[in-house]
């Protein structure tokens, strides 16, 4: 399994704002990530929607942890970020002669697909900080 890299970013925005415990402007957050502004402002968005962070309005505004870090665990963010939490599936068609295999390589698969969630979603985002 391979994260793309917003999702990574999201995982350390999030281990920020929850250590840091207050609000932080947008462009600090971006600063002490290394990322652009636009860009944290894309990831931010999508942790907003899944009600992760709020935005703070004001002039101390910025963006802040709403839930709980006991309450948020790895399997979340990532499947909020990427929309599914898999190693993949099998490539192609492949030919009769290896049918049999395929299916069986399809259950190795699914049965990596349940021990990663059941993983992730034990790896809580407090245990990080």
């Amino acid at each position: 399994m391979q994260l793309n890299r917003s999702t990574d970013y999201a995982i350390q925005m999030l281990v920020y704002l929850a250590k840091n415990g207050q609000t932080l402007s947008s462009t600090k957050l971006a600063a002490s990530l290394g990322i652009s502004h636009r860009y944290l402002l894309q990831i931010s968005s999508k942790l907003r929607a899944v009600g992760f962070i709020v935005a703070v309005h004001g002039p101390s505004g910025g963006l802040k942890i709403f839930k709980n870090p006991e309450e948020i665990s790895l399997y979340d963010v990532i499947l909020s970020m990427e929309g599914v939490v898999q190693t993949g599936k099998i490539c192609g068609l492949p030919s009769d002669e290896l049918e049999q295999e395929m299916v069986t390589l399809e259950m190795a698969y699914q049965r990596l697909n349940i021990l990663l969630e059941r993983e992730l979603k034990k790896i809580m985002l407090s245990d990080i900080i």
